[in-house]
């Protein structure tokens, strides 16, 4: 083998161990599959929240309009999250097992959590009555109004025609438990 051959092989080596250590970019389609995960997490997380918030409603004694929105709400959001676990194992796209947010945003939003169920849900020293349930329906409102959104967005990204439209058919029920609970408010709590 002659130094120039013996060279030339130094710096194949050379470079394939720099291409190596240099990161790939992501294609953008790899990345929009990566956020869209990110956004089925989201959603799978604050639906399974929400499917359990009628279950406050048995410490705490509610009119029967206020019962039937939030009981309605939390069985919707029971039946998506549900859907997404059922969807989950079919499709690498829906990965729910990574939100993506950092770890002082994940904590944020649980301490947000904590706070609200300690502020309206407890029977003793949390909210009752008239005040309980305007709280619990701004709340719960703009707890709608973010994953709405959230679909919305995501409905604009995925490439998948079957997935697509699960999330146009997800946020048109949330339209609809936002709109009725924003019109209960707007008779009950807001109007003279």
């Amino acid at each position: 083998m002659t130094n120039r051959q013996v060279w030339r092989d130094v710096r194949v080596w050379l470079l394939c161990g720099l291409m190596a250590a240099v990161p790939v970019a992501q294609s953008a389609d790899a990345e929009r599959v990566e956020q869209l995960g990110y956004g089925y997490t989201a959603f799978h997380d604050v639906a399974r929240q929400l499917s359990l918030v009628d279950k406050a409603l048995w410490l705490k004694l509610e009119s029967d309009g206020v019962d039937e929105l939030v009981t309605g709400m939390a069985e919707t959001m029971g039946e998506l999250a549900s859907e997404l676990d059922a969807l989950a194992p079919l499709s690498p796209a829906v990965n729910l097992d990574d939100d993506g947010l950092p770890e002082y945003e994940r904590a944020k939003r649980q301490s947000v959590t904590i706070q609200r169920s300690l502020d309206l849900g407890m029977p003793i020293w949390g909210r009752s009555g008239h005040d309980f349930e305007r709280v619990l329906l701004l709340s719960l409102t703009a707890a709608l109004n973010q994953q709405r959104h959230l679909l919305k967005v995501m409905q604009g990204d995925e490439p998948n025609a079957e997935r697509a439209e699960w999330l146009r058919s997800a946020k048109s029920k949330l339209d609809q438990h936002y709109e009725a609970m924003v019109e209960f408010l707007q008779q009950h709590y807001f109007s003279k």
